[in-house]
């Protein structure tokens, strides 16, 4: 009799919460970087702040009253602290006038490490803010001169420090692909990011825009982005790599905004990204409690939690996929089906008797 082996599922909590976003496209930005189309990227044109802070206002009244639970609020789109002053202080004061009613939960804003000083972020916390996302996108100076960021990675690791003792979360976006970057690179670089112990990571895969600096040198032969499975191959083990430190990763890769998709000339685009990774990073698990078995029979089964309904075929397709190419062969084919259970199991032929296994290790 085959008796199924459990585990847990690796994510950390926190990596859910739902964000109301407000798109400033390059707004308090000084320059543009290679890869940079705020405005196809967010879906969002080009406005004045004052626009911007009406339209807000207005949708904040007609439809915050109406939700069960409130979202946080997250300003987006460009360097929010490099803002004029009195448009910061605006927009914060909108946002904290509906904290003190229980209708936002928390306020976030999104900047560059390059525009973070401690007095400005101290005085931004009085007024409410709650959490900073940094745009680092690379730790690698090399990598960040090559995609006119226009700071150094130590610039980038006094930022987090900054925010940190200003009594903020620290929240992280990093953008794996970028020109002169590899995937070993890059690995060494999320190794670098678990150190500075954010509160949560995004993780966006280099595109080619069409209109930017960076489609110009594609066209001309001189950058080659990533192809989608060196992307999801390469996310996926650095998504797990924070998971083992408790690092929640709340976005993979950009949101397919109607404006965006006709745009992408080339790069590692696809709707489900995040399934995608997570799916992968299932497969690992199973390969590793394969090989630490020492075992290449055949997998035959797996029960997911109720949770990841929704990705269960993505889940099987992705395990297919890493099993064709690996000694650890489904039999014929993986059966799949989801309980309500905070954990998986897996039918195998190995063990008679049923275990725990903690993924961390693997």
């Amino acid at each position: 009799m085959q008796l199924p082996v459990h585990f847990s599922h690796p994510e950390p909590p926190g990596g859910s919460r739902s964000v109301w976003p407000v798109f400033i496209p390059f707004g308090g930005c000084s320059g543009r970087c290679i890869y940079c189309a705020q405005d196809l990227q967010t879906g969002t044109e080009t406005q004045d702040p004052a626009t911007i802070l009406s339209d807000l206002r207005h949708r904040l009244e007609q439809s915050l009253p109406h939700k069960r639970s409130p979202p946080e609020i997250g300003f987006y789109g460009g360097t929010f602290t490099r803002l004029p002053l009195v448009w910061q202080h605006r927009f914060l004061a909108l946002a904290r006038e509906y904290k003190h009613q229980g209708l936002l939960s928390r306020i976030r804003c999104s900047t560059r490490p390059d525009a973070v000083e401690p007095e400005q972020i101290r005085d931004l916390r009085k007024l409410g803010l709650d959490m900073v996302e940094l745009g680092i996108q690379s730790l690698d100076d090399k990598v960040l001169q090559a995609s006119r960021r226009g700071y150094s990675s130590d610039e980038a690791r006094r930022a987090c420090q900054t925010i940190r003792e200003q009594g903020l979360e620290l929240g992280i976006q990093m953008m794996p692909g970028l020109p002169g970057q590899t995937p070993t690179a890059w690995q060494g670089e999320i190794r670098e990011v678990c150190r500075l112990r954010p509160d949560t990571v995004r993780i966006y895969p280099c595109l080619v825009l069409e209109g930017t600096p960076l489609a110009g040198l594609w066209k001309r032969g001189f950058y080659q982005p990533w192809d989608t499975e060196r992307t999801i191959r390469a996310v996926s083990r650095a998504t797990l790599r924070l998971w083992r430190k408790d690092i929640p990763v709340i976005r993979m890769g950009l949101h397919p905004e109607r404006d965006l998709l006709p745009s992408i000339l080339a790069g590692p685009w696809h709707s489900a990204m995040g399934n995608l990774v997570r799916s992968r990073i299932l497969f690992y698990i199973l390969f590793g409690y394969a090989m630490q078995k020492g075992t290449r029979r055949s997998l035959r089964g797996l029960t997911a939690p109720g949770g990841t309904r929704g990705s269960s075929g993505a889940i099987t397709a992705s395990i297919a996929q890493g099993c064709a190419s690996s000694t650890f062969p489904p039999k014929r084919s993986v059966t799949r089906r989801t309980i309500d259970s905070p954990s998986f199991s897996k039918r195998d032929p190995w063990r008679k008797t049923p275990c725990l296994e903690d993924v961390k290790r693997l």
